[in-house]
């Protein structure tokens, strides 16, 4: 039997970052998304069926390499998809594979349909990611801690996972689906945000200092409208994995991702407004 996937977070945890996000980033955007567009802001991405998100996080784990991985962008397009002047566009996110240790974008960026996510083309994907960061971005900073505020470090740009992240968490995907069968019927992405204390699981993790009250993202199995953790699959199985887990524990990448700005490099991303 194997550890737990490494980007395995704790259920409590999990929970706090949620209430973190709806509590002190969610009414910000909210208010902004509400006055502009009409809409309520986006919480999460659901992939109903589970089979479309393993495919999904096949076509993004095949054919990494070591220093391979995954950029995930936070973008804003309008309703319709499309970007407007000063409006502020419906919170969403585009997925990219990154090659080699400077993580580069490989150029083929895919977006969210309401089901999957599809290819764009990297103009589109690049307005859409302009919009967050030049708009909802800006508006998060008094969201931050004072460490940041006071360095005058922004909000989360992207998040990235490393190639044995992403390939461990769509082989989690295979299994449970494989093994509780009808129990897992879809996946979910959630808006999430670390919290004002250092991650630690079971030790504490290097950098998660430099990472309170960031905007992240987090990953859960869904048994139709419901979110359901591991835990709640085989709660006996899981015990068993999680003495494994920590066992076996000898780095820091139990986590949901490097977001960027720091403790990622700073450097500027493909679709970035700037390296800032």
């Amino acid at each position: 039997m194997e550890p737990l996937p490494k980007t395995f977070v704790t259920k409590q945890e999990s929970n706090y970052r949620e209430l973190w996000f709806n509590n002190y980033k969610y009414p910000i955007l909210n208010v902004i998304t509400s006055l502009q567009e009409n809409e309520q802001e986006t919480r999460k991405i659901d992939f109903a069926n589970i089979d479309a998100a393993i495919d999904f996080f096949t076509k993004l784990s095949d054919g990494l390499k070591k220093d391979d991985g995954v950029r995930v962008y936070f973008a804003s397009p309008s309703i319709d998809g499309n970007v407007y002047k000063d409006k502020c566009g419906i919170l969403t996110l585009i997925f990219v594979k990154t090659t080699g240790v400077n993580n580069i974008d490989d150029g083929n960026y895919y977006a969210f349909n309401g089901k999957t996510f599809d290819k764009i083309e990297e103009d589109q994907a690049r307005l859409w990611v302009h919009n967050y960061q030049n708009i909802k971005r800006s508006i998060l900073f008094e969201t931050l801690s004072d460490n940041d505020r006071t360095n005058f470090i922004h909000e989360t740009k992207h998040v990235w996972f490393s190639a044995e992240q992403m390939t461990q968490t769509r082989d989690e995907m295979i299994y449970q689906k494989g093994k509780a069968g009808s129990m897992v019927t879809g996946f979910g992405i959630r808006f999430v945000s670390y919290t004002n204390l250092a991650y630690s699981f079971p030790k504490p993790v290097s950098g998660a200092e430099d990472r309170k009250q960031r905007l992240t993202i987090g990953f859960t199995f869904m048994n139709k409208n419901r979110d359901i953790g591991i835990e709640d699959i085989d709660s006996e199985e899981f015990s068993y994995r999680y003495e494994l887990t920590v066992n076996r524990f000898i780095g820091d990448t139990f986590d949901t991702g490097d977001p960027t700005p720091p403790p990622s490099t700073d450097n500027m991303a493909t679709l970035d407004v700037s390296d800032k």
